[in-house]
């Protein structure tokens, strides 16, 4: 039911309408009270017109405005939430599904004839019919499509939500601890009875793996009804057989695991497929295949730590370094090893080196073109001088006694400020004491403290030059700062930052390409759209928008797809639709009159939870409706459903709706006007006047 009323407002007093009666008054006797060649009752006539005209003109000059408030009924909502993923048909035959679904729609048209406004939603977006459903999606979220309708129906007259599933939660947030505002009556489809199966729970394995190197792959296997019996799995790679096991499931309802040893051959991304030999008599073969996608990667970052002399500081040095999987670490010593290191490395690190004797032929060469790390110790310092590029000494053999302190400024990589109060703790160590210069820009991560006091002078400087890195540790010994943190805190988690991310960072190499393009992640689910993020620079090193990039994308079988796209500051660009596999990609643009390229790779993996547990879960169904003050509903008495809003007797809510509009926009108003004067004019023209 709608019904509406009206009521006319003005900027101005109510009591000015006086003055348009007047105006409309004083016109039509100004204009009729002479003597007129037609009847009176005909000239009252005429004046009654132009008082009426006259008077609604004046009227509008006020400005009025028209104020209607409609009201209508809102029927109270019900709607209907299916779970349409692949896991609700999964354990129905065809025929029995289709008499199901039948039945769900029976059930809408049921409640629709109690006076209720039906909506239907499936796990993606709302939709005109249950009949027109598709059972298709790879994951079930139902804290999601609970969350969408409450937010959808917040202050509109919702009386409940009818859930349809199997009650298998497989992505996202639990449902059942949610608090709704509206009660939920949960319908429990599928069985919940476990079927004969087996199948792949989850495939763990190291998704970074270093080129030439092996890696396990442990296959969880989960075993329902097979107990004792002999099974099969299986390793492929390209679609041939690598790898192989037998052996013996124990436990029903149990997790088996078996472990693989695997070569990561070549750099890129590698696809391995995993399967179980299905076995007779199991209920489903679609969750006994799983793929395992792993990123294979240069090798390790090689550092070299060569020193004048044995000393405490290798030691702690290097039991930093080898806590990193992706360092190797070599050390050499003057007068103690005679091969040479075999090069090239990432990294040398110098303790108190060069000294007065003159530095190995193949070391002076490296050092050229290699990143370093000088610790300087508080002797010989007039060679590392010459050969350090960041600062020089000036100390005439002198030494001091100084411990760490913080630069909160220091911007090249982050070092957590609560792990950075632990500094105040070490111990000083010996340093060299006089005059220091700085031969570059150099950025200072720690300055000395003398007691308790902070100074100016550099403890750790880094130089981060053109084609070079560089950092300067000014002392030795900072071995006595790891053993005196893990006596205060039992462990070194400060000192592992410190030292680790110095090495990270100058074992590094920067990229100082103009055109850069890589993918945020190297695996993505068939779901994700692939996010490519592009960087341009120009001769300065500046970066630059709005360039022209050409991408072509290639499939394992080699098939490509040419796109094209312009880079912006705000945002990657992105592609959708790919399927499962592994994906090259080549971009490039033409930077400062040359044509640059950049090249990555990048998996695509199905997501397909849905095939991994069939079994449904009524008790989590239970639970929702229980802690939404609904009512939870087998399957087998589905008509209860009408039942339960013909006794909810939801009633409509009331509302209006208020519209504000100026009545000069009226076209009515328009067509008054135009009849007043016409018939105005006609009679006078009619009785022989104009």
């Amino acid at each position: 039911m709608i019904f509406a009323s009206l009521l006319l407002k003005t900027d101005v007093p109510s009591w000015f309408i006086l003055f348009c009666l007047l105006a409309g008054a004083l016109y039509a006797f100004l204009l009729y009270s002479k003597k007129t060649p037609w009847s009176k009752n005909t000239n009252r006539a005429l004046a009654a017109l132009r008082f009426v005209l006259v008077t609604l003109l004046c009227f509008l000059l006020m400005g009025p405005l028209l104020n209607q408030v409609t009201f209508f009924e809102e029927k109270p909502v019900v709607v209907i939430a299916v779970d349409n993923s692949a896991s609700v048909p999964a354990t129905y035959e065809a025929d029995k599904f289709e008499a199901l679904t039948n039945q769900l729609s029976e059930v809408s048209k049921q409640i629709e004839d109690e006076g209720y406004e039906v909506k239907i939603k499936t796990l993606q977006d709302y939709t005109s019919s249950i009949a027109i459903i598709k059972y298709d999606q790879n994951a079930t979220n139902l804290e999601s499509i609970l969350k969408g309708i409450a937010s959808d129906y917040e202050q509109q007259n919702l009386a409940a939500v009818v859930l349809a599933s199997d009650g298998i939660h497989n992505y996202g947030i639990s449902p059942q601890f949610m608090q709704l505002n509206f009660p939920v009556l949960t319908i429990g489809l599928g069985d919940t009875i476990p079927s004969k199966d087996l199948s792949i729970k989850a495939l763990n394995y190291n998704k970074i793996v270093y080129e030439g190197n092996r890696f396990p792959l442990v296959v969880e296997v989960f075993n329902n009804g097979f107990v004792n019996e002999n099974v099969k799995v299986q390793v492929l790679k390209k679609g041939q057989v690598i790898k192989e096991k037998s052996f013996t499931l124990k436990g029903d309802e149990q997790i088996n695991s078996v472990e693989f040893i695997l070569n990561a051959e070549s750099k890129g991304i590698e696809t391995y497929q995993v399967q179980i030999v299905p076995q007779e008599g199991e209920n489903s073969t679609l969750n006994n295949s799983q793929q395992a996608f792993l990123e294979v990667v240069d090798s390790k970052q090689k550092i070299l730590i060569v020193a004048r002399a044995p000393h405490p500081d290798i030691k702690a040095l290097k039991n930093v370094v080898d806590k990193n999987e992706g360092t190797e670490t070599e050390v050499f010593i003057e007068d103690i090893n005679t091969e040479v290191p075999e090069g090239p490395f990432d990294l040398i690190v110098l303790h108190q080196l060069p000294s007065i004797k003159a530095l190995p032929a193949w070391l002076d060469s490296w050092i050229k073109t290699t990143n370093t790390f000088y610790i300087t110790g508080t002797s010989s310092l007039s060679a590392i001088n010459e050969r350090n590029p960041v600062l020089v000494f000036n100390n005439a053999g002198q030494t001091d006694n100084a411990g760490p302190h913080f630069n909160q400024n220091f911007e090249l990589f982050k070092i957590d400020a609560i792990l950075a109060q632990r500094l105040a703790e070490y111990p000083p160590i010996s340093v060299p004491y006089g005059q220091f210069e700085f031969k570059s820009q150099a950025d200072i991560l720690l300055y000395q403290r003398i007691g308790s006091v902070p100074t100016q002078r550099p403890l750790l400087s880094i130089y981060n030059g053109d084609e070079l890195k560089s950092a300067v540790f000014s002392g030795s010994d900072f071995w006595k700062w790891s053993l005196q943190e893990y006596a205060l805190n039992n462990n070194q988690k400060m000192f592992e930052s410190l030292m680790g991310k110095l090495i990270q960072y100058l074992a590094t190499k920067d990229d100082k390409r103009n055109f850069r393009v890589n993918t945020e992640k190297n695996q993505y689910y068939d779901s994700e759209a692939i996010a490519f993020n592009t960087e341009v620079y120009n001769q300065l090193y500046e970066k630059i928008y709005d360039q022209n990039v050409d991408l072509t994308i290639t499939n394992e079988q080699g098939n490509k797809e040419e796109l094209n796209y312009v880079n912006s500051a705000g945002s990657n660009y992105k592609v959708t639709g790919l399927t499962p596999g592994v994906y090259r990609f080549e971009a490039s643009a033409t930077v400062s009159g040359k044509r640059e390229t950049a090249q990555g790779t990048f998996s695509v993996q199905k997501l397909d939870l849905e095939n991994i547990n069939l079994t449904a879960n009524h008790q989590l169904l239970k639970n929702i409706a229980s802690n939404s003050g609904g009512k939870f509903i087998a399957e087998n008495r589905m008509n209860d459903v009408a039942d339960y809003f013909k006794d909810l007797a939801a009633k409509p809510l009331t509302r209006s709706d208020e519209k504000l509009q100026s009545i000069i926009n009226n076209p009515w108003l328009l067509l008054l006007f135009l009849v007043l004067v016409s018939t105005e004019w006609f009679i006078r023209k009619y009785n022989g006047s104009y």
